[in-house]
């Protein structure tokens, strides 16, 4: 494929739809969170992997957010431009207006809210203007249908109410090439601007020039509307964990197995053993086996993980007052179930782990035993205590965490993608407990609420999901750039000031970014990912440590 011949059109004016509006607030259709990312990353980095890199997006409806969002991910990446257009109209529309700064010769376009899994770099190299068609379709009259000769368009059929499917007829799927740009810009240059323009119309008029072949798509995924929303997000849950989770759709089930028996095991004990009352804030325990090969079924819970809303939606910081309001009475429920937890636990969990996953990455990562052999460190120009520094000030401060009230009852892991949130009804629901913080299912209340830190203020999900940017080298140290969502430091304050009603703040700071640091050999594949955990877990035990005051 000659990709420099290629240009690459996303449509992405438009706003979701209501029903999805109520889950992440009034966002543009492209940012629809799948599983940790947008619809549009997931087919940005499709298109990455198939060597297109000429794309431009239409954007409209909010496009600040959606810009920035796209720009701190992808702006290194390829050849980027944003194109505004009327959201209020029809995608033909957008693709009228976009023309005009589109000029190579050829245009493939896909719809910013479907995923679509064909090679599309094979069927462009067949250089035949095609359609992507599928006949896996419901209610004809929300559709454009079509019906083939010879692999080709013959009839088209847009949202017609009295069409009566049947064999002969195929659906477009939002995949659209046109291996003659030049032709459509004189068809588009016809069409009044002011009329409201459906891609079908368009199609109609380049065909009767230009043979549009058509492509049986193999795969594809409208994430547009509710519950094609949930199918898409269960379909990429199975390919992600493909060997540990399975799916029952009319049971409502999920079953989960792992190849960390041990963890798995612990896993189920926690479900076991916790009280009635934390129960019901847990999907539902249907069966389980601890044997040699064991495994959980549980209710399956179709709301969107905490990270996806907070990364991902466009709601009032009243909102998110009302999500820290919740976490916190989680946060008590827990505490009211008091459990024996020794000192040495604390020492093994917070100072002598965080000292082995540090041996762990400097044996395996030459530039990072570099890094922590120097006892100062620069991040975004200003000087930092690192790690040889402050461990043993770290270390004396570990049996002070030791609190017999704060020892209780905890989930392990209570970061924002381990907590599933219906916005419509207000409901929480916390799934992957860590099972074992200790000897048991008992440990520091503190490590949940340092978890729930390290989501919000730490960014830990804008980083997993590559919304920020990391370098390092020896003269200037770190540099490292965050995307904030919105109301981040509203939020933030609000956080840490419901954490000072009934704990100290600095022993929050210490632990969160304990983790921070603990976590860099648990991602060896990310270099990026490292600097950035390491830049934040660095800055934040300074907070405590060093002689900054700063988030």
């Amino acid at each position: 494929m000659d990709a420099q011949n290629v240009r690459v059109l996303i449509l992405s004016a438009g706003k979701i739809e209501n029903e999805l509006e109520k889950i992440f607030g009034n966002i543009p259709s492209g940012l629809i969170p799948l599983n940790g990312k947008p619809v549009i990353f997931r087919i940005i980095d499709k298109l990455l992997d198939e060597g297109f890199r000429k794309i431009s997006i239409t954007v409209g409806y909010k496009k600040e957010i959606i810009q920035e969002i796209i720009s701190k991910q992808y702006k290194k990446k390829i050849e980027l431009e944003f194109i505004s257009t009327e959201f209020d109209k029809p995608p033909g529309n957008s693709i009228k207006t976009a023309m005009n700064y589109c000029p190579e010769e050829k245009l493939l376009i896909i719809l910013g809210d479907t995923l679509i899994e064909n090679n599309l770099t094979e069927l462009v190299d067949k250089e035949n203007s095609f359609v992507l068609i599928s006949q896996k379709f419901d209610n004809p009259e929300n559709w454009c249908v079509i019906t083939q000769k010879d692999q080709k368009i013959n009839e088209i059929f847009d949202k017609e109410k009295n069409l009566v499917k049947s064999n002969k007829h195929y659906v477009l799927v939002g995949g659209y090439f046109f291996n003659d740009a030049e032709l459509l810009r004189q068809i588009l240059e016809d069409i009044d601007k002011e009329k409201k323009l459906e891609i079908s119309s368009i199609i109609k008029k380049y065909k009767n020039e230009n043979d549009v072949t058509v492509e049986l798509s193999e795969q594809w995924h409208d994430v547009g509307h509710l519950e094609n929303y949930f199918s898409t997000k269960q379909f990429l849950l199975k390919a992600r964990y493909f060997n540990s989770l399975e799916f029952d759709d009319l049971a409502k089930i999920v079953t989960k197995k792992s190849k960390n028996k041990e963890k798995l095991i612990n896993e189920i004990n926690w479900y076991k053993k916790i009280p009635k009352e934390i129960s019901k804030l847990v999907p539902k325990i249907l069966d389980s086996d601890v044997s040699d090969n064991p495994y959980i079924k549980l209710e399956y819970i179709k709301y969107p993980t905490l990270a996806d809303i907070w990364l991902y939606s466009n709601f009032s910081s009243d909102f998110w007052v009302k999500i820290i309001d919740g976490l916190f009475e989680i946060i008590h429920k827990f505490n009211r179930y008091y459990e024996d937890v020794t000192i040495q636990e604390y020492n093994s969990i917070y100072f002598e782990k965080t000292i082995q996953r540090i041996d762990e990455l400097i044996k395996s990562n030459n530039l990072f035993k570099e890094i922590f052999h120097e006892n100062f460190i620069l991040i975004n120009g200003k000087e930092f205590k690192n790690w040889p520094v402050i461990k043993d000030e770290i270390k004396l401060k570990i049996n002070g965490l030791h609190k017999k009230e704060d020892n209780c009852l905890i989930h392990g892991d209570l970061c924002f993608s381990n907590i599933l949130y219906d916005s419509k009804n207000k409901n929480f629901k916390l799934i992957d407990p860590r099972g074992k913080w200790g000897q048991g299912i008992s440990g520091d209340i503190k490590y949940d609420i340092a978890k729930i830190r390290h989501s919000v203020v730490g960014g830990f999900d804008m980083i997993t999901n590559g919304l920020y940017s990391a370098t390092y080298d020896e003269k200037n140290g770190v540099k490292f750039d965050i995307y904030e969502p919105k109301n981040y430091q509203v939020i933030c304050q609000k956080l840490d000031s419901q954490i000072k009603q009934n704990w100290n703040l600095d022993e929050i700071k210490m632990i969160e970014g304990l983790l921070f640091i603990s976590m860099l050999p648990l991602h060896k594949d990310n270099l990026e990912n490292q600097f950035a955990f390491y830049s934040i877990g660095i800055q934040r035990l300074n907070e405590i440590f060093g002689d900054v005051s700063q988030r």
